[in-house]
């Protein structure tokens, strides 16, 4: 049986949006609604928030929620990710695969992660992503990650640019990754690529060394929080949602 490590990065120092993760939702700080939803998956043998920032950490512990402290020097979440595996497997704990899921997007249903490990047990897979359907606005906002996929949803190509071209709906990336513990080594062993740092996204590193990614399909769409906007945004569509009440008592 695989055993399955589940990371939440987090820090506070996000430049467009300082302070983020403790920033409230319902009167829930952010980052507890993606672990608390992530636990209601029941897919992750240990789950913890891995960050840079002693003020998140003192947050978790104060809600008993198991946390790590990584380095400052990480400009990917993904490499944020391979730190914590190296730390907790010092500590005799190993786990062949990593869900990479997102501190930023606080409305993730906890189906979507089950079927992000499930895409596992289809396939021999090394990557997966979450993506799900846009339109409209979405194509041309920075802030969302488009896909290129191809009818097996294969992904192709990562953009912060409108793409495919001149087309009306397309597809986005959601901060919800799978990895086998080799991809996540591999990951790390690459030098950072051209589009990578152009773009801002860490799976272009594998796209541009040949390395297959898979979409799995999101069953809801989710709004990522990039912005003080956005969080209002979110928090007007989780006043009727129905997973904050099974945790709701333990922050307010």
């Amino acid at each position: 049986m695989k055993k399955t490590l589940g990371v939440i990065p987090a820090r506070m120092s996000s430049s467009r949006f300082p302070g983020k993760p403790l920033e409230k939702i319902l009167n829930i700080p952010m980052l507890a609604h993606c672990y608390e939803r992530a636990l209601l998956s029941g897919v992750c043998d240990n789950l913890l928030i891995a960050t840079p920032d002693q003020e998140i950490i003192d947050w978790a512990n104060q809600f008993e929620i198991p946390s790590i402290l990584t380095s400052h020097s990480h400009k990917r979440a993904t490499e944020r990710a391979k730190e914590t595996l190296d730390i907790l497997a010092n500590d005799g704990l190993h786990y062949d695969l990593v869900l990479l899921l997102q501190g930023d997007e606080p409305q993730i249903f906890p189906q979507d992660i089950s079927n992000l490990k499930q895409a596992f047990s289809d396939k021999e897979l090394e990557v997966v992503n979450l993506v799900f359907p846009i339109s409209d606005d979405g194509l041309e906002d920075p802030n969302v990650v488009k896909v290129a996929l191809d009818k097996n949803l294969t992904i192709h190509f990562f953009s912060r640019s409108h793409i495919p071209h001149d087309c009306v709906s397309g597809y986005r990336q959601l901060g919800m990754i799978g990895l086998t513990k080799k991809a996540l080594n591999n990951y790390v062993s690459l030098l950072p690529t051209a589009l990578e740092e152009v773009e801002s996204i860490d799976m272009m590193r594998f796209i541009e060394n040949d390395l297959s990614i898979q979409g799995v399909l999101s069953t809801s769409q989710i709004l990522g929080v990039d912005t003080p906007q956005d969080l209002k945004k979110v928090e007007k569509i989780m006043m009727h949602d129905k997973f904050v009440n099974l945790y709701k008592e333990k922050y307010i």
